[in-house]
């Protein structure tokens, strides 16, 4: 690749740090994304998929944002680095503002705009990621709880363990987890059968 993508970097760090034991480059990246400036084609709150790079046709991964925030609690809990987390404190609470538009009554992410993008699988089809994709709103529940640990915020932290119960009461039909669920014709949500390997 040309250009480090979010989500790769949540591996690859940890992998320089086995191979080197340091993270130069993972910390250079990181610093790449809390210095960008804000972005002419994606939203206000939204990290690009990668950096540096702003797609003109407004083409970004909400999904791999919320990487972020994982790699952030995960680089500090390999290093101690503690300047990493103030820095990108901004940037992840703009983010966690941005998502939180598009909870619904339940507090789950639905009709979430941007590529939403899970793996190159059957869950990353269009039909199986509209409506409330529940592989994103798991993600959702991961990122904000390592906001709420980095930050010592609990409100978060509850918030994510909420959109987890509602998950697992949403998705899961005693056998498997849904991929997502879609509005009926008198507005209420309802699980569909789409099913795959990586939602589980």
């Amino acid at each position: 690749e040309r250009a480090g993508w979010l989500c790769d970097s949540f591996f690859l760090g940890r992998a320089e740090q086995f191979f080197t034991k340091k993270n130069i480059v993972e910390k250079n990246f990181l610093e790449n994304y809390i210095l960008a400036p804000g972005l002419e084609h994606i939203p206000s709150g939204m990290l690009p998929m990668c950096y540096p790079a702003d797609f003109e046709i407004e083409l970004y991964i909400p999904n791999w944002a919320m990487f972020f925030v994982l790699e952030i609690e995960d680089y500090y809990y390999r290093t101690g680095d503690k300047e990493i987390i103030k820095r990108a404190e901004s940037k992840v609470f703009a983010l966690l503002d941005y998502l939180s538009g598009y909870e619904n009554e339940f507090g789950l992410l639905e009709n979430l705009k941007g590529w939403i993008f899970v793996e190159w699988s059957a869950a990353n089809d269009p039909a199986f990621t509209k409506g409330v994709n529940f592989p994103t709103n798991m993600l959702y529940s991961a990122a904000l709880e390592s906001a709420g640990k980095i930050y010592k915020n609990s409100n978060l932290i509850l918030s994510a363990n909420e959109k987890r119960k509602r998950i697992r009461k949403m998705s899961y039909d005693g056998s498997f987890f849904a991929d997502n669920a879609l509005r009926n014709e008198k507005g209420k949500l309802e699980r569909t059968k789409n099913y795959t390997e990586t939602c589980q």
